[in-house]
């Protein structure tokens, strides 16, 4: 008998499904107050859903659930793995599935909503409505721009495949190889300057790791057009906030488009809440009705290969011992 919690809102969702998969799992569920049906006692199979951060008392279950001896996967909510709960998992044996092209569609939405936002000048039209002028404003082409994507994940390609359905030069860079058709140019890490160099918009889409925190510092900054526009929607740590700041006060780059900051919530006295030329919003760039849906087919498919003994898609593994 595999014990395996869900949160009620996923058990609606992917519930009736089980039974195919796992005849003889028996189903806890974890209420939004916290309480339970059935009994959490010997659980193996966790799937932490976003839904459970919307009520503290779930949450607060959900976090004394990762501690349970008795477990052996956990389903992550997100792609990001930077949390030191998730290492400790790893540490204690725990197989451990992300959440990695979840939420890469509405990422890429919102990355696109602010580069035409910025294109087409949607806020000067505003203005002029609000001021019943009526001028012809000539706004630019997204055929004539170039888009360099840093991280060519789930939510990289998803930002490739929109910026060439528009018609744009895509440039891409990772660790690894790139063999998405959406990207003209595929560059390695030593070619950050390049790409910074010659794109007109830049999408941070990378993990956080040792050698992602900074990445974007002064020199990075310094390397793009001044006419440029930043757009983070990977951990507010990749940038060097400082730098970030001074460069959009001395408008060395155009502008920036924030859905993660390095302190989250941001600071009420940080600069960048005031700039003209940034865009801050709360990290919910990712949030989409659809986003439980995929999390619960992504689950369902892990739970088949989890029980064949099969490797987890996007399961992490722990890091060799040194």
């Amino acid at each position: 008998m595999t014990r395996l919690c869900l949160s009620e809102p996923m058990y609606e969702r992917i519930g009736a499904d089980l039974a195919s998969i796992v005849p003889d799992v028996e189903l806890v569920r974890l209420q939004p107050d916290g309480t339970y049906r059935g009994d959490p006692e010997g659980l193996e199979i966790f799937c932490f859903s976003v839904d459970l951060a919307d009520n503290e008392d779930s949450l607060m279950q959900a976090g004394m659930l990762l501690l349970a001896d008795s477990l052996q996967w956990v389903q992550a909510p997100g792609a990001g793995m930077e949390h030191e709960i998730w290492s400790q998992l790893l540490e204690r044996g725990v197989r451990l599935s992300n959440a990695a092209g979840v939420h890469a569609e509405p990422i890429a939405q919102y990355v696109f909503t602010y580069v035409l936002n910025d294109l087409r000048q949607v806020d000067r039209h505003r203005e002029m409505q609000a001021d019943r002028t009526w001028r012809s404003v000539v706004s630019d082409d997204l055929t004539s721009k170039s888009i360099g994507i840093v991280g060519m994940g789930g939510i990289g390609a998803a930002v490739a495949r929109i910026a060439k359905a528009f018609g744009m030069h895509v440039m891409g860079l990772r660790r690894g190889e790139i063999v998405d058709p959406n990207v003209d140019v595929r560059l390695g890490p030593d070619q950050l300057p390049t790409l910074l160099a010659q794109s007109d918009y830049v999408v941070l889409a990378l993990p956080l790791t040792e050698e992602t925190t900074g990445l974007i510092d002064s020199d990075a900054l310094g390397s793009m057009r001044g006419s440029a526009v930043l757009i983070n929607v990977a951990r507010g740590a990749v940038v060097d906030e400082p730098a970030l700041i001074s460069a959009l006060e001395a408008r060395t780059i155009r502008a920036a488009v924030l859905d993660v900051t390095t302190v989250e919530p941001l600071e009420e006295d940080s600069p960048l809440w005031s700039l003209d030329n940034c865009v801050i919003t709360p990290h919910d760039a990712g949030y989409s009705p659809l986003a439980g849906e995929r999390l619960g087919e992504l689950f369902t498919e892990n739970l088949a290969l989890f029980r064949a003994g099969e490797p987890l898609r996007n399961e992490i593994l722990a890091e060799p011992a040194r």
